[in-house]
């Protein structure tokens, strides 16, 4: 019957008008359905999402049509409502057309226990919290109508309050059940309090159960990790939905005792004839059927194993709903599983701070860090922090120090059957069963825990139980059987594995098992890490991949001197290459001077592996322009490695051409040349002439007959180099690149400035497709190609190229290095030509500050800054006069 008052409110020009549009977020549905009948029940019209947007429309178009062709807007006032952003359009259009609230066009409802703020402080909300039924339809009605026509309207009387367990299927013809009442039938477990994120995870689930037939049964299984939060999950699903469903029924799978005892179970609370029943089978078959017959019920298998255990137990045919949680990810030939993730880090830092009512989000975030997200362990560690009245970073420092008595003191948080101590505990019995699962398991708790590479632990996997190869189907077998109980994810070419997992299986081993997978795996990764990623950018991305799992099993000092010793050396020496590769400089200087301590105390101080490592240390010093250290160390290799092997070897020859390079950069020119001359007629010797190991040396000889003036020498020994790359390497590579702006600089020098500047511009786009944007091996390309445009007079762009040098300079090396000096001598250059005086003035004093503090010689750069300053204050004094 239309509601006497409704009639009067259209005149004939607004008839098409409908009176509401009810904006709600999806958390919320079941009161915005509510909300939606009994306003339609007492003659209103109404626009709901659920009921008025089909498959195949516009969301964005409905919506906007919604807004339009309604009178009124009904906001569903919640926490979620005021955090989802798709509502806030909605409700902000009706608010813009009644800012005052005169016309009462936008009416809040609100149905949480919270103060809503922000635009909705201000505002009169219609107050359903707390009632019961029948007294929150009548107050939503008498509410609604003096928000329209003023004055005290009574409700309509209501209709009885459905009760019937064999509901036809809920639709905008059924009335929907008062958000918050259970149905009569259901044996749910309590619902968390603390239950917290998971918002999307939560749609999704519900539109899979809901975008089948109505005739249909819809089946979804939520797998993952124990502890991950899939009861949990499932637990808020049924009770934010409980409205939908006149049966809910929670049937413990791990178990096929318990799996059959739960299904029987609901014969009895059906009343069922079979119920007394003795053989359980029957009970089954009857609740199956009867399950088969009626629909609006939800049957949740909790903790399922696999997907033929439960499978005697779906119906057929039916509308109903079933939800399946387990660890097992393999649930294709029942339904399409829907995995459940850690949480994303604002959802954990928002519950720690929720559960514990503490305003600590750095702590918060550390400690989310340190367990990974997973919520069993952020809800163990919530509970301890309040109970116990510790801060998070006092929890912090328990974990990492004193794990195993913290787990061993700490319980069952609520709604969990186990700590992260023990809730792998069955799973970590059942891999034991299969060849290899357990050793695989300890082998990827030993790395870091994400893209473990598949090739990597087979290999290590080997190494650990000596023997050559491990069977294929072995192994597979045992990935499956880490697989199945979400242990692991596995991937085509890698495995993941949560970091928390990883230290319980770290605790479970005893020492010597830990130092024997330790060593495998260090094994394993001197084999497969790329021994070029010195100078090879190809290989840069294979480095990348075993990079963090390198530097995770050689955190340790404390087992530099293990049996295994050398083989971290050798693993070190790698990492360390790569670093400097890529310009990393302080690292690899770190790595370095670790891998020289450790041989010299195996090997003594004068062996050849030590000279290698001092030859290694001292290029990187070079690199930095830590020219003292780098020559002592230098000159020390040279005298070990002529013990070894007296003058003619290749060895030599690669410690004269770094010495002679070095000196070069010194300014100290007639001592570099024998060097230099030296280590090519060796390798000339050695190698032939036209071997690609001539190429480094080549651009040497030609930088420094390029600083002595010998120009045609210069031209001789670029033009050789050149020609070796070309046709050893083709045209795109970093020995091409260097060559190039070397020979561009020559071409500059003589005066062929547009054949210079093509060159250099040929030598930054190589280097920059190779090494990216911001590599340190840019500045000598970036900062010859802006000197070139400043004689060219194209300033400013000479003064970005420059800049953007000084930028990568700064960011690699530090403000006090004898590269950042000439850098900000060359901006102070361009600046003069400009005609800005003072600005460069204050950069060649900046340049002297830094040569001057780290060079107690006379450096040449030093005496060349000092002349532009005495070039410029000639100028300055000129202008003035």
């Amino acid at each position: 019957m239309r509601n006497p008052h409704s009639a009067n409110r259209m005149d004939s020009a607004d008839k098409a008008r409908k009176d509401f549009f009810i904006s709600y977020t999806g958390a919320d549905r079941q009161w915005a359905e509510w909300i939606a009948w009994q306003l339609r029940e007492a003659g209103y019209s109404v626009v709901l999402q659920a009921w008025n947007f089909h498959a195949g429309g516009n969301f964005v178009f409905e919506m906007h049509r919604a807004a339009r062709e309604t009178t009124r807007t009904v906001a569903v006032l919640s926490p979620n409502y005021l955090d989802a952003l798709f509502t806030h359009p909605e409700w902000i259009a009706a608010f813009a057309h009644d800012p005052t609230g005169t016309e009462r066009l936008l009416i809040p409802i609100r149905i949480a226990n919270f103060v809503p703020d922000g635009m909705f402080a201000g505002k009169i909300y219609i107050d359903l919290v707390g009632l019961k039924e029948d007294e929150a339809k009548a107050r939503l009605l008498d509410e609604i109508a003096k928000s329209i026509q003023g004055g005290s309207i009574p409700p309509s009387t209501p209709p009885a309050f459905p009760q019937s367990a064999k509901r036809p299927a809920q639709s905008a013809s059924t009335a929907p059940r008062f958000p918050g009442i259970l149905p009569d039938h259901h044996n749910l477990p309590r619902r968390n309090p603390n239950f917290s994120g998971r918002e999307k995870l939560l749609l999704d689930l519900r539109k899979s159960l809901t975008k089948g037939q109505k005739t249909a049964l819809t089946q979804q299984a939520l797998y993952g990790l124990g502890g991950i939060g899939k009861t949990q999950l499932a637990v808020e699903y049924a009770y934010r939905h409980s409205a939908s469903y006149e049966v809910i029924w929670w049937i413990r799978s791990e178990e096929p005792s318990t799996l059959a005892s739960d299904y029987a179970a609901l014969a009895l609370e059906l009343g069922l004839p079979e119920k007394e029943e003795a053989n359980q089978a029957m009970v089954v078959q009857a609740v199956t059927r009867w399950l088969e017959r009626n629909n609006n019920w939800l049957l949740i298998f909790d903790n399922a194993r696999d997907a033929a255990s439960i499978k005697p137990y779906l119906p057929r045919s039916a509308s109903g709903h079933v939800l399946i949680t387990s660890r097992n990810p393999d649930w294709r030939s029942v339904v399409n599983p829907l995995p459940v993730e850690v949480w994303e880090r604002n959802e954990s830092v928002a519950f720690l701070l929720k559960r514990t009512g503490r305003t600590d989000e750095a702590g918060a975030n550390a400690l989310a860090e340190e367990l990974g997200d997973l919520p069993l362990a952020l809800e163990q560690a919530a509970a301890y922090c309040d109970n116990k009245k510790k801060s998070f970073a006092d929890y912090l420092t328990l974990f990492n120090t004193r794990r195993t008595e913290l787990w061993n003191r700490e319980k069952a948080p609520d709604g969990y059957k186990e700590t992260v101590a023990t809730t792998w505990s069955l799973a970590f019995e059942e891999i034991r069963k299969v060849p290899m699962a357990e050793e695989l398991l300890s082998l990827c708790s030993i790395v870091a825990p994400d893209a473990i590479p598949r090739t990597l632990l087979n290999r290590a996997l080997e190494i650990y139980k000596v023997v050559e190869t491990v069977d294929e189907f072995v192994i597979d077998d045992a990935y499956d059987a880490l697989r199945s109980y979400s242990l692991i994810t596995l991937e085509e070419k890698f495995v993941n594995v949560h970091r928390l997992l990883q230290s319980v299986v770290r605790d479970r081993m005893n020492e010597d098992d830990l130092t024997g997978y330790r060593q495998a795996m260090v094994l394993a990764l001197s084999e497969q890490f790329p021994k070029a990623g010195y100078d090879d950018p190809y290989c840069w991305p294979e480095c990348y991949i075993l990079h963090p799992h390198s530097l995770y099993i050689l955190e340790d000092v404390q087992l530099d001197y293990d049996k295994v010793w050398y083989a971290r050396t050798i693993l070190l020496n790698f990492i360390a290459g790569y670093n400097l590769g890529r310009g990393l400089y302080v690292d690899a200087e770190t790595i370095y001077r670790r891998i020289i301590e450790i041989r010299e105390k195996q090997l003594g101080s004068d062996h050849l592996d030590v000279a290698e490592s001092i030859n290694n240390l001292a290029v990187l010093l070079y690199s930095k322009r830590e020219y003292l250290e780098a020559e002592l160390l230098l000159r020390k290799t040279l005298v070990i490695r002529k013990r070894y092997f007296g003058i003619d070897h290749l060895e030599i020859a690669t410690t004269l051409n770094n010495l002679g390079m070095l000196l070069t950069d010194e300014g100290k020119y007639e001592e570099a040349e024998p060097f230099l001359l030296q280590s090519l007629t060796i390798t000339e010797n050695k190698l032939g002439k036209d071997h690609h190991d001539l190429i480094t040396v080549l651009n040497n000889l030609g930088i420094l007959f390029y600083a002595l003036g010998k120009y045609d020498e210069a031209f001789v020994s670029y033009r050789r180099a050149l020609d070796i790359i070309e046709r050893r390497f083709g045209f795109n590579n970093l020995y091409m690149s260097k060559t190039l702006i070397n020979f561009s600089n020559l071409l500059g020098k003589c005066g062929l400035i547009e054949e210079s500047e093509l060159l250099a511009r040929q030598s930054l786009m190589i280097a920059e497709k190779q090494l990216g944007a911001y590599h340190p091996d840019l500045v000598t390309k970036l900062s010859g190609l802006a000197i070139l445009l400043k004689k060219a007079k194209c300033y400013d762009e000479a003064l970005f190229l420059h800049k953007r040098a000084l930028a990568i300079l700064l960011d690699r090396l530090g403000a006090d290095n004898v590269d950042v000096a000439k850098s900000i001598n060359n901006i102070g250059i361009v600046l003069q030509e400009m005609g800005r005086y003072e600005e460069a003035k204050l950069h060649f004093l900046d340049a002297i500050k830094i040569l001057e503090k780290r060079y107690v010689f006379n450096y040449p750069d030093t005496k060349i800054v000092r002349e532009n300053l005495d070039i410029l204050l000639q100028l300055m004094q000129d202008d003035k006069k």
